[in-house]
């Protein structure tokens, strides 16, 4: 019998495949760093890649802002000069009342009382006296739309350095003209009525109080 043919034993064999499981491991472990560097890598790439996209965004949000306040306080000054140039040309027109009607300044400038219709000594001194009336009224209505526009206007934060010139001129008004107040106590509700924040509460009540009593 010949021992160099005899079948290996099972140690021999187990050293003999153990270099090429050994070689199998070492692949497969070099194949599995592989591909957790490649995987990492990408992560990393992606991170960088969200980055990027986020401050994309965040850049472009930022600009979408800074132009919408650009352009909001565009609009915002736009209407102001819309508005303002309104009220001035209203303004301008209650001028030229006065000026082409010299004979209405002294009942709005003066505190004048206008004449009573019914003291007049003949027909004629009542029909003048009934026809300056109904021209002192429709003037003072004239003014009190012109003062309930721009106190809308103060109200939605317009001319906010020049709020106290206008609110002065709206008092002063009241101040000097009885017809004015009591243009003003005759329609009070068309005017917001008579609480803290009406055209009356505001502004008129304290120069007006006479006309309220009488």
């Amino acid at each position: 019998m010949n021992f160099n043919d005899a079948e290996s034993s099972p140690r021999d064999r187990k050293q003999a495949v153990a270099p090429e499981i050994h070689r199998a491991t070492n692949s497969e472990v070099a194949r599995l760093e592989a591909e957790h560097a490649h995987a990492q890598a990408r992560r990393s790439g992606d991170m960088k890649r969200r980055r990027l996209e986020l401050w994309l965004i965040g850049a472009g949000v930022a600009a979408t802002l800074i132009a919408a306040a650009y352009q909001y306080s565009g609009i915002r000054n736009t209407l102001e000069s819309n508005t303002a140039a309104s009220l001035y040309s209203q303004q301008q027109e209650i001028d030229k009342i006065f000026v082409e009607h010299t004979d209405l300044q002294p009942y709005f400038w003066l505190r004048k009382q206008l004449p009573e219709p019914e003291t007049a000594k003949n027909p004629e001194e009542k029909r003048a006296a009934e026809n300056l009336s109904a021209r002192a009224e429709a003037v003072s209505y004239r003014i009190l739309d012109h003062f309930a526009h721009l106190k809308y206007q103060m109200n939605m934060q317009a001319f906010d350095t020049e709020r106290a010139d206008w609110e002065a001129y709206i008092s002063q008004s009241f101040e000097r003209s009885l017809v004015l107040c009591r243009a003003l106590w005759t329609d009070r509700e068309a005017f917001g009525g008579t609480g803290p924040q009406s055209l009356w509460g505001l502004y008129a009540e304290p120069a007006c109080k006479d006309v309220v009593q009488g």
